[in-house]
């Protein structure tokens, strides 16, 4: 019976950080602790324990993901040959695998999506190489809104929005909290540099038929943190994070660090170094 192998090999990690500074109010949501007359009718998420808004590493993936999936969609139609979208998985070259586990498994890492955020349960499991952590308050914002009365900022604002009925015209009030402009969360983004080895078992001796290898490269890793990169600038020019993106909400400016490394004495540096180097020469140009 067909299967396939798969051995993961951790090589080094590159680190992307940085400043998410909020320009319009931004909201995403939470959950209300409690129903109060005249509340908020959407509160933002907060940590229970400090009560501070936070960016939470799944929204922030999520817009990036959402966003390079419509950028590769472009890529789909002579692939699929009817325009047909898939947003978990890209049906590749490969069509010699007949074995769907194993032909799952090398379309996802055909694919610049599923290569750095995995692809979905329902197929072969391809692990995500992307790390996004929680965006917490800076230092400064946080200072800021202890100061309170002081010439600090709110920790959140409410702001009223109203739908109107297009047949009755009965207006109906609603109740926003939104993180105010002005406030700045630190982020962290790690991308994991791995070495994936498959090996295709398609006779029923078990014996390697046929063997197709994706070894870390600096063109692989290039690429897909050219995608993050290019994410990060569609959220800051086009897009927003958060809710009500159409309404004005969740504008966001990124300021980024110096892209940082650490690599494991599998893997060359020169070749990591070489990456990074084009990223920010194509970033530049």
């Amino acid at each position: 019976m067909a299967d396939i192998e798969r051995q993961i090999k951790l090589l080094g990690y590159i680190k992307i950080t940085g400043i998410i500074e909020a320009l319009t109010g931004l909201h995403i949501g939470g959950t209300a602790d409690s129903i109060d007359k005249g509340g908020i009718d959407n509160p933002v998420i907060k940590n229970p324990v400090t009560n501070e808004p936070y960016i939470p590493g799944s929204s922030f993936r999520g817009r990036m993901r959402s966003l390079l999936e419509k950028k590769t969609a472009e890529y789909l139609s002579p692939m699929t040959g009817n325009k047909e979208i898939w947003m978990e998985i890209y049906k590749a070259e490969d069509e010699k695998y007949n074995n769907n586990k194993a032909q799952s498994t090398i379309d996802a890492m055909n694919s610049e999506v599923c290569r750095v955020f995995g692809n979905s349960a329902s197929y072969e499991s391809v692990p995500s190489v992307l790390i996004v952590r929680d965006a917490l308050y800076t230092e400064k914002t946080r200072e800021s809104y202890m100061q309170g009365g002081k010439g600090g900022l709110p920790i959140t604002e409410a702001k009223m929005e109203i739908a109107v009925d297009r047949i009755t015209a009965h207006a109906l009030p609603r109740t926003i909290e939104r993180v105010p402009a002005g406030a700045k969360f630190a982020f962290e983004i790690v991308y994991k540099i791995q070495s994936t080895s498959f090996i295709c078992v398609i006779d029923e001796k078990g014996k390697p038929k046929e063997v197709k290898s994706y070894m870390a490269d600096d063109k692989v890793i290039e690429k897909d943190i050219e995608n993050i990169l290019w994410a990060l600038k569609q959220i800051e020019e086009h897009d927003g994070l958060g809710g009500n993106t159409s309404r004005g909400h969740g504008q966001v400016k990124f300021s980024i660090d110096p892209i940082k490394y650490e690599v494991f004495e599998d893997v060359s540096k020169q070749k990591i170094e070489k990456a990074i180097k084009n990223i920010k020469t194509t970033k530049e140009a």
